[in-house]
């Protein structure tokens, strides 16, 4: 079988990674792999970042192609050509993809269709002016202002004893408790974004969100593939579980929970004038809970497993929030204190965002469009794995791949370098970017102190 099968398998690899880029120069070349139609399927589940990066290595910041599921994605490695794809808003569309995303959450065609449907008489459609609101509400402002203290109090009092319960908890004693550092940092921050942005009513809805939360973060690196349902079904089960509470939570009366924060009521009252049914109205809500909650607490782990391992750099960061932490000894602290004066704290955060975070940029190619000086097809997927552009030795220096928390202190001009998009950019630059790189700073902040209380 083996000696029948070989021949062919030969002739195509020859073709396709040999010959091919010989007759197509003008085309992007394509990563090289053995078994047909599957091609880096189980690297990009598995190690996307380092597949990136042997791309990298193998094309250098030229343009190159890698199959998935059968499927031939373009990779766009360099800043340079990145700022050529966000100057094709038109014929490199962000549209289809967000609109294969809500698809996933349940959201149907004919309401993305509303969504993205500019009405008469009107300039920018639903999604234009839902993305508008998240940045009047995320961006610096009263309203940011005003959900980032309620985030500092909701911090502060998860960070005692008595909150130390549930799935976070190993091993539970009287004077000692064994925690998992990663389930009680998700369980810190969504809480807290929680209650932020939400009336208390939604844990009446919903007593088990939390723990149903955390069940479909473990479960969502599925939610991309299309996996049959016997695969997703603790993935499903537990966004069933939230959205139930979701539903029953928009059916109160806006005086039954009198403490949304601004975003979620401007949401909803958006929602019902476009005239979206409850189910969607459900998915849609689900999608920015989802969205809200994904990536802060897995920062602040990866921030706090550094600073464990770091004495000196937790000794140092202590040292430099003090003056912010000027009334009693659990008093909350001066914010503008932390966020202003305090570079290593933030330069701190600003490493762990560069080596941890996992920011994709995604388009269509709606037109045949040179990027790079190579040919893009129609119909095609492009990636920018922004990430991969995180460790260019050229820009961020030898030690690009090390963990160095005063390299943004020491050259300040590195967070606003094209090469840094731990955020991504162009029109959907995220919006909650302020709001969650102060949210980790405080909570760094907040937890550092109470470890300096802790052990004296």
């Amino acid at each position: 079988m083996a000696v029948a099968v070989a021949p062919g398998w030969l002739s195509w690899y020859t073709w396709k990674f040999f010959l091919s880029p010989l007759v197509y120069r003008d085309e992007p070349r394509e990563l090289p792999y053995l078994i047909p139609f599957v091609g880096h399927t189980f690297s990009m589940v598995t190690g996307a970042h380092r597949m990136f990066l042997d791309g990298r290595k193998r094309f250098g910041n030229n343009p190159w192609a890698v199959t998935i599921m059968g499927e031939s994605l373009y990779v766009i490695p360099s800043a340079e050509h990145v700022q050529a794809v966000y100057r094709a808003p038109k014929t490199l569309d962000f549209d289809p993809f967000i609109k294969e995303m809500l698809s996933k959450y349940g959201i149907t065609a004919h309401t993305a269709s509303k969504m993205f449907d500019t009405l008469p008489g009107q300039t920018k459609n639903w999604m234009e002016t839902s993305i508008e609101n998240f940045k009047l509400q995320m961006h610096p402002g009263t309203k940011l202002d005003f959900v980032q203290k309620k985030l500092l109090s909701f911090i502060d009092d998860l960070l005692v004893w008595d909150r130390l319960r549930g799935r976070m908890v190993l091993e539970d004693g009287e004077e000692e408790k064994v925690v998992s550092l990663y389930s009680w940092s998700e369980m810190v921050i969504v809480d807290a974004q929680t209650r932020a942005f939400f009336d208390e009513a939604l844990y009446e809805k919903c007593p088990d969100l939390l723990a149903h939360f955390q069940i479909y973060e473990d479960e969502s690196w599925k939610l991309p593939m299309d996996l049959p349902d016997f695969a997703t079904k603790a993935l499903r089960s537990s966004k069933s579980s939230i959205e139930g509470g979701l539903r029953q939570y928009l059916q109160l009366h806006k005086d039954k929970r009198p403490n949304d924060s601004w975003i979620i009521t401007t949401l909803c009252e958006d929602m019902d004038r476009l005239g979206l049914e409850e189910t969607q109205k459900v998915h849609v809500l689900f999608s920015f809970y989802r969205v809200m909650n994904a990536n802060a607490y897995k920062l602040v782990f990866w921030i706090i497993t550094h600073l464990l391992f770091d004495p000196r750099l937790m000794e140092e960061i202590k040292a430099e929030i003090e003056p912010a932490f000027r009334g009693q000894e659990h008093s909350a602290p001066d914010l503008d204190y932390l966020f202003d004066s305090c570079p290593l704290l933030v330069s701190t955060c600003e490493e762990v965002l560069r080596l941890t975070n996992w920011p994709i940029g995604t388009r269509t190619v709606q037109v045949d469009t040179a990027i790079g000086g190579k040919k893009l097809r129609q119909g095609r997927k492009l990636l920018m794995p922004y990430r991969a552009m995180h460790f260019d030795s050229t820009v961020f220096g030898a030690d690009a791949a090390a963990f160095n928390p005063r390299r943004s202190m020491e050259n300040k001009a590195l967070v606003t370098n094209k090469s840094y998009r731990p955020f991504g950019g162009a029109a959907y630059y995220c919006p909650g970017r302020y709001i969650a790189r102060r949210e980790v700073q405080m909570f760094t902040a907040v937890h550092a102190k109470a470890v300096r209380y802790i052990s004296c």
